[in-house]
């Protein structure tokens, strides 16, 4: 038997059954314009948000830079706002993802910065993934910008990892969104299992709620019929979500591997309604075709419509292009819809 059977095996023991119809297909989202990004020489565009009037975008390959979008003529241009560190990077998480981490920051992901979410105020929060932390930033200034790391409640990592998150190295928190208020915090876990997980602030500490952190929690599989044949379908992918969203009082993920994106409960993580890019992001010239897995890593969404970034990770498509590109898709106008899918 090989490995990854045994995983499945494990999987169906472990958490509950998928739906017959959980993956319905999704209706279409209807592009605007699509636009790459220079300026970020390293790539991998992870996050997008508006703080104030500015557009901010992150790369995961950057511990110390947030990028400031501007449109000029046919591209994005991005301008670096560099920022300092605390002295010391605490994190919850045991040695041996710790570990793995640090073998990773070898590369030049250190701390993989891959969320990021403003409050009314304009803090930025940026999610590391290799230190299960957020990293508050105060208001873009005259002065050194420098960051500090939010005190969350352990359980986020012991609930979670007793609910089957947060058990492999560079597959943990990919996504953070925060209430205007900055009273409540969310983190999305990445995939094998997915979740969704809430914290509220008390005073200068982020605990979870009497109820716990762990809102959802879920290890399923995409079916192989899910695209088109011959189109990231040669494995069995897992679901996953590689951002997080809070808008109009509901959380907003983006399913990487699913080319879709979800509205869901800001109480119970359960899912509502989803719209999928498939049709724009698996066509030319936008496809890459050595990718084996979606590559959209950025979501932001406000009254203009849906953006969507996409993380190449260095490849290059068959134009020759190599650049992160950004997807503005219009709102759907089905957005406030109650259905529910799940």
């Amino acid at each position: 038997m090989s490995q990854f059977v045994r995983q499945l095996a494990l999987a169906s023991l472990l958490f509950v059954a998928l739906p017959v119809n959980a993956f319905e297909r999704a209706p279409e989202l209807a592009l605007v314009q699509a636009l790459p990004v220079d300026g970020m020489e390293r790539g991998n565009l992870s996050a997008l948000q508006y703080c104030g009037s500015q557009l901010l975008a992150l790369s995961d390959r950057e511990d110390q830079t947030l990028f400031v979008l501007q449109t000029i003529g046919a591209s994005w241009q991005a301008s670096a706002e560099h920022f300092e560190l605390p002295k010391d990077s605490p994190s919850m998480l045991p040695v041996q993802l710790l570990a793995g981490a640090w073998l990773r920051g070898l590369s030049g992901r250190a701390l993989d910065f891959e969320g990021l979410a403003c409050d009314a105020q304009a803090n930025r929060y940026l999610v590391s993934e290799s230190q299960l932390g957020v990293l508050k930033l105060p208001p873009a200034g005259e002065t050194a910008v420098k960051g500090q790391w939010l005190d969350l409640d352990p359980a986020v990592y012991s609930e979670g990892e007793s609910r089957g998150l947060w058990q492999q190295v560079n597959a943990l928190a990919e996504g953070v969104a925060i209430d205007a208020e900055a009273e409540t915090l969310w983190l999305a876990a990445e995939r094998q299992g997915r979740g969704l997980l809430k914290l509220q602030r008390q005073d200068d500490q982020w605990r979870c709620p009497l109820a716990g952190c762990v809102l959802l929690a879920e290890r399923r599989f995409l079916p192989t019929d899910t695209f088109a044949p011959g189109v990231l379908n040669k494995e069995v992918l897992p679901a996953d979500f590689s951002d997080l969203v809070l808008w109009q009082g509901k959380l907003w993920t983006l399913e990487r591997n699913a080319h879709q994106v979800c509205r869901r409960s800001s109480v119970s993580g359960k899912r509502e309604r989803c719209w999928s890019f498939a049709q724009t992001v698996l066509a030319e010239p936008y496809f890459y075709p050595d990718a084996p897995f979606g590559l959209a890593e950025a979501l932001l969404i406000n009254e203009d419509g849906i953006m969507i970034g996409l993380d190449n990770n260095d490849r290059v498509r068959p134009d020759g292009d190599s650049r992160p590109w950004i997807f503005q898709f219009e709102l759907p106008s089905d957005w406030q819809e109650e259905t529910k899918r799940d």
